[in-house]
């Protein structure tokens, strides 16, 4: 077993993206887009911004955030929702799951692509949602629960766009200083 390479180059592969102040501030700008004042169709096809920051932080980078930050962010947003404590921390922790499990897989690809694994997370996700609103006796909403999640999808690339490249500029002028 060879020892690893801890030149410059591969010190700056290793860094993250991202510091942890900048992924907090992410996650409450998120969180306050939620909590805006959202009202008739509006309310129904609200993108959930919070998951996905979430997704986005999962899959660039795994070990600072996990299926505990999502435990969390889920209960902040049940709370938040008025919604059965832990709905939303149950889709959430679900959607990281298969992000974590699919996280070579999507990263490979380009935004279209990795578009469409998104989507593919969200829908799911909300579909368990929705069987879980129903078991619990709640009316079935129809398929107009899909506009959010694709509406979510729709915006993974502005997402990646605002807070991956901020990153990227950080760590340049870091290795030029």
């Amino acid at each position: 077993m060879r020892a690893a390479d801890l030149t410059p180059v591969a010190r700056d592969v290793m860094k993250r993206p991202a510091g942890l102040g900048f992924v907090f501030v992410s996650f409450a700008v998120a969180y306050l887009l939620c909590a805006m004042p959202w009202s008739g169709w509006l309310l129904l096809a609200r993108p959930d911004f919070v998951l996905l920051a979430l997704l986005f932080w999962t899959l660039h980078e795994p070990r600072m955030v996990g299926q505990g930050v999502a435990f969390a962010l889920g209960l902040l947003m049940d709370v938040g929702d008025s919604m059965l404590l832990g709905e939303h921390a149950l889709e959430y922790v679900l959607a990281v799951y298969l992000a974590q499990s699919l996280r070579v897989r999507i990263l490979a690809f380009y935004l279209p692509e990795q578009t469409l694994h998104v989507a593919g997370i969200l829908v799911l996700s909300s579909v368990v949602l929705v069987v879980l609103n129903l078991v619990l006796g709640a009316d079935f909403p129809g398929f107009a629960f899909l506009l959010s999640p694709l509406l979510t999808a729709i915006l993974w690339a502005p997402a990646t766009w605002v807070l991956y490249h901020p990153a990227v500029r950080r760590r340049r002028t870091e290795s030029h200083s």
